[in-house]
């Protein structure tokens, strides 16, 4: 672990994007890997928002926001809101992939 990773309180293990990523640009990253890794759903970040809508032919959506105070990408709405998906796209994608069992791209 590097002298300011330490001084940041990071462990080494992963990389934080900069505190100063907008939500918008967090819920970007996070449309585009859902939509190269899973087939079957459509994520749209409609301008002007920081909700992600995952919308599904014949199902109804989800909603995905990003929380600043918890530094998570979260479920908005429905009976998981709230929910933490994950605090990297990564994991976010992945959660989103296996709760809404889409199919692989």
């Amino acid at each position: 672990m590097s002298e300011s990773e330490r001084g940041r309180g990071g462990t080494g293990d992963a990389a934080e994007p900069p505190a100063s990523t907008s939500p918008g640009e967090r819920l970007e990253e996070l449309a585009l890997l859902v939509s190269r890794r899973f087939s079957g759903v459509a994520p749209i970040l409609p301008r002007g928002t920081e909700i992600l809508h995952l919308i599904r032919s014949g199902l109804g959506p989800h909603y995905v926001v990003w929380a600043r105070h918890r530094s998570a990408y979260l479920w908005y709405c429905g009976p998981d809101h709230g929910a933490q998906l994950g605090v990297t796209a990564e994991q976010a994608a992945e959660t989103i992939g296996r709760t809404l069992e889409l199919p692989p791209a």
